[in-house]
C-alpha cells in the first residue's frame, strides 16, 4: 500500500510539473473547458428555469367574470352552475366587493399612490366577481365566451381574458427552451472538439519535450502505466479547475439573478432547486466529472499516437 502511495505521489508531482512546464498551453486548455462546461451547466440551469416556468404558468389560468352592481341572483347562480359544468373549468370562486378589495390591496401593499387613489374612490367600487380556473390554455377563450352567452347579459358586467397572454408567454418559453438545448449543444460540442484538440497537442508536446526521458524509462523496465500517469494526471488537473471554475461562474449567475427573481412565482422554484445542497453537490460533481473525461479521452488519444507503448 505505502509503494503504491510513494508511486501515485511521483506520478502526481510530475504531473504538476507538466502543467506548469506547458503553462501557456495548460491555461487555453483549461479555460476552453471552463466554457465548455459552462455552457453545458448554464443549459441545464435554463432548461430546468424553462420548464418549472411553463409548469407554474400553466397552474394560474384564470378568467375573471365581473359582474354587475344589480345582477339578478337566480342569473348568478346560472351563470356558476355553466362555467362548473364546463370540463375545461377547475373550479368557480365567487369574489365579493369586499374580498375584492382585501385582494387588491394585498397585491398593491407597496404601492402607496395606488392605495390613496383606491381610498378616494371608495373600495365598494371594485366589482364582485367570478374567479374561474382553467384547466387547458387552448380552451380559455372557450370558456370565456361561456361568460359572454347572452343569457347572462344581465349578470355580467365584462369578462376578462388577461391571463390568455399567459398563452403566448408559454409558447415563447417553449420556444426558448428548444433554442437553448439546441445551442448548448452545438456550442459545447465545438468548444469540446477545440478542448480535445488544444489537451492532444499539450500532450503531444510534453511527449516530444520528454522524449529522452520516456525512452530512458522504457529500458528500466518503467511499465506503460507509470509512463501514462503523469499525463492522465496533467489533464485531470485541467478537469478539476475547469470543473470547479465553471461552477463558480454558473452559481454566480443563478445567486446574483436567481435572488431577485426568487421573489416570482415563477422562478422561486427553480431557485431553492438549485440552492440545494445536493443539486449544488451534483452540479459540482458532473462538472468536475465532465472536464476530467474531456481531459483523459484528449490524453489517451494523444499518447496512444505518439507514446507508441503498445510496441514495447
Amino acid at each position: 500500500m505505502m509503494r503504491k502511495f510513494i508511486t501515485f505521489r511521483r506520478l502526481f508531482i510530475v504531473g504538476c510539473k507538466n502543467f506548469v512546464r506547458n503553462a501557456w498551453l495548460s491555461i487555453a486548455a483549461t479555460v476552453v473547458m471552463i466554457v465548455t462546461i459552462t455552457i453545458v451547466l448554464s443549459a441545464i440551469v435554463l432548461n430546468v428555469t424553462a420548464r418549472n416556468a411553463i409548469t407554474e404558468l400553466s397552474k394560474n389560468l384564470k378568467i375573471s367574470v365581473y359582474l354587475k352592481d344589480d345582477a339578478p341572483s337566480d342569473v348568478q347562480q346560472q351563470l356558476k352552475s355553466s362555467l362548473v359544468a364546463n370540463q375545461y373549468v377547475s373550479s368557480v370562486e365567487f369574489i365579493s366587493r369586499e374580498q375584492a378589495k382585501e385582494n387588491f390591496t394585498a397585491s398593491f401593499q407597496n404601492d402607496e399612490k395606488l392605495l390613496e387613489g383606491l381610498a378616494l374612490i371608495g373600495g365598494e367600487s371594485l366589482p364582485a366577481s367570478y374567479e374561474v380556473s382553467v384547466n387547458d390554455i387552448e380552451r380559455i377563450n372557450e370558456v370565456g365566451d361561456v361568460a359572454k352567452d347572452p343569457r347572462f347579459a344581465d349578470a355580467v358586467e365584462e369578462v376578462s381574458l388577461g391571463k390568455t397572454n399567459v398563452k403566448s408567454t408559454i409558447d415563447r418559453a417553449a420556444a426558448a427552451q428548444r433554442f437553448v438545448i439546441r445551442s448548448s449543444i452545438l456550442a459545447s460540442s465545438v468548444f469540446a472538439i477545440v478542448s480535445v484538440l488544444i489537451i492532444f497537442n499539450t500532450i503531444r508536446m510534453a511527449i516530444f519535450t520528454r522524449s529522452e526521458e520516456i525512452r530512458t524509462m522504457k529500458l528500466i523496465g518503467a511499465t506503460p502505466n507509470y509512463i501514462r500517469g503523469p499525463f492522465i494526471i496533467e489533464t485531470t488537473l485541467y478537469g478539476i479547475i475547469a470543473g470547479l471554475a465553471a461552477n463558480a461562474i454558473v452559481y454566480a449567475g443563478i445567486i446574483s439573478f436567481g435572488s431577485k427573481l426568487s421573489t416570482q412565482a415563477e422562478f422561486a422554484e427553480t431557485y431553492t432547486y438549485f440552492t440545494s445542497a445536493g443539486i449544488m453537490l451534483s452540479m459540482l460533481a458532473g462538472g468536475i466529472f465532465a472536464g476530467i473525461l474531456v481531459g483523459m479521452v484528449s490524453s489517451i488519444l494523444a499518447m496512444e499516437k505518439y507514446l507508441r507503448l503498445k510496441k514495447w
